[in-house]
């Protein structure tokens, strides 16, 4: 009984935590804020914009994004879906509405941190 009562407290507590990321990244995303957004990314992240692909530095990522965002000014983001898989990871898709137009954004979250971060023509 204990080990049940710990496995849903853990279970409850992780819940907690994977919303609270995903509040966090959409805001970041809704304000266009690459430097919040940064901080919730692993230390390397699959990055995806328009084309350009790779495994980036939170730094190289921020480049990338920052530079999608100055060119897009962000007029509004939508989740659209968010999944949790395995109990740890949780994939997110969402619209991104912009001022040349919209975009599909796909995130990958492992140990609460974004691992995949993909912005796609919709």
């Amino acid at each position: 009984m204990k080990f049940l009562s710990i496995l849903l407290i853990s279970i409850f507590s992780l819940s907690f935590s994977l919303k609270d990321i995903n509040d966090d990244i959409t805001v970041a995303i809704k304000l266009g804020n690459t430097s919040e957004l940064v901080k919730l990314f692993s230390d390397k992240v699959s990055i995806k914009v328009l084309g350009q692909e790779d495994l980036l530095s939170k730094a190289q990522a921020q480049a990338i994004v920052q530079d999608f965002f100055n060119r897009n000014t962000v007029k509004n983001y939508q989740t659209a879906h968010s999944s949790v898989v395995n109990g740890d990871q949780q994939f997110i898709t969402g619209t991104l509405d912009t001022s040349t137009g919209k975009y599909r954004v796909s995130i990958l979250i492992r140990g609460n941190l974004i691992s995949q971060f993909r912005i796609e023509n919709e």
